[in-house]
């Protein structure tokens, strides 16, 4: 009875899961020595994965007893890789946890989670999503430019708790479709509508980063019906200052140290950006057609390095006559491609996040913070 009490004293630190695409992670370093008490969200570890470099959090309170990988090795997700206990847990119950954990078999590793799929559009072009959940009133997260579906992944399983959870690919955007047809913000509102229609989807919550923020703008103030909420993260299109240098590099990297030191220009700390990020966006660029579809969209949306497209008059109009639509704003505060000052201008009733030490990508930077205030904005909504 003694050593079972002592074992259910002992807690796995395991390897994480940030994302449904995530499979293994690498301990860049512990943050706390071995016989370091925590506390329930104490920062224990820095974890690169393919996409980011994250911080670890303890989830709950205890002695860190044991470093079970050094810094610099790989484990699959799920994998242990340190130890809790009390200081009054012997050494040798630790030891024996050690070795319980490391004789589990191979294939308990944890299943992979749903696979992107795609849908032909009634104009016969294909856009690629991915459902997370299902039921309730759904979501849409549609990314920025330059990215894909693979945005959301910090944030988009746990969305899906009480409804289903839909991400896309938008047209010249990761595997979806190359033509972009005319690349504005009107023509990419309208593929989402019509991938909306596909879905079956009558109505959603919308979330929208950047480019797709404009993006799902533009269809709210096309389609008022489609909309359960609105939800603009660091979203284009309510200003016409946008960071030039960023495009033109971007669309001009064609080797991934150039695209990674370009991609780090979108978080506060730069050094977050992995090779593995880097490497896929990469590969994005290089599918048959996908350069000139993310020029044209460049030359659409940001000529001569400024917005064309202004909605900030035709928003705060739609949201006064729309009270009961909640709608929600999230900008981090070192955002260097786009200054967060329209949050001022914005109506009372528009919720703000405005997040410190992060910048263009606050649903990978500040996952937690802007996963609750999604959660809540669309709890309340049937």
């Amino acid at each position: 009875m003694l050593a079972e009490e002592r074992t259910m004293q002992i807690t796995a630190i395991s390897m994480p899961t940030w994302g449904l695409t995530m499979e293994e992670g690498t301990l860049l370093e512990w943050l706390v020595p071995e016989g370091t008490r925590v506390e329930l969200g104490t920062e224990i570890a820095e974890i690169e994965t393919t996409k980011v470099t994250n911080v670890l959090e303890a989830q709950e309170p205890g002695v860190l007893r044991r470093h079970v990988i050094r810094p610099g090795e790989t484990r699959g997700c799920g994998a242990l890789i340190g130890v809790l206990a009390e200081e009054d847990v012997p050494d040798s119950a630790v030891e024996e946890f050690i070795a319980r954990f490391a004789e589990k078999p191979a294939n308990e590793a944890p299943s992979k989670g749903p696979e992107p799929r795609q849908i032909d559009l009634p104009d016969g072009r294909r856009i690629r999503y991915l459902q997370v959940g299902d039921g309730g009133t759904p979501a849409l997260l549609i990314h920025g430019f330059g990215g894909d579906l693979d945005a959301w992944q910090a944030i988009q399983s746990g969305l899906a708790v009480n409804r289903a959870v839909y991400a896309l690919d938008l047209p010249g955007h990761g595997e979806s479709t190359k033509d972009v047809q005319a690349g504005d913000l009107a023509a990419l509102a309208e593929t989402i509508n019509q991938a909306m229609d596909t879905l079956g989807l009558e109505r959603a919550h919308l979330v929208g980063h950047s480019l797709g923020g404009g993006a799902v703008m533009q269809l709210a103030l096309a389609r008022r019906n489609r909309v359960a909420s609105l939800n603009l993260i660091a979203p284009v299109a309510l200003g016409d200052d946008i960071d030039p240098v960023f495009l033109r590099e971007f669309l001009a990297a064609t080797k991934t140290r150039d695209l990674q030191r370009c991609l780090g220009r979108l978080f506060a700390n730069p050094s977050i950006v992995g090779r593995g990020f880097a490497d896929q966006v990469s590969r994005n660029k290089r599918l048959d057609g996908a350069e000139a579809a993310l020029s044209k969209i460049v030359a659409a949306c940001f000529p001569e390095g400024r917005q064309r497209a202004v909605l900030l008059s035709e928003l705060t109009t739609w949201i006064t006559d729309n009270p009961t639509v909640p709608v929600c704003a999230i900008w981090g505060e070192e955002d260097a491609i786009l200054s967060p000052a329209p949050l001022s201008t914005l109506p009372a009733s528009v919720v703000r996040l405005f997040l410190p030490n992060v910048g263009h990508m606050p649903q990978l930077e500040a996952a937690k913070e802007v996963g609750a205030l999604l959660s809540a904005q669309m709890g309340g909504v049937a």
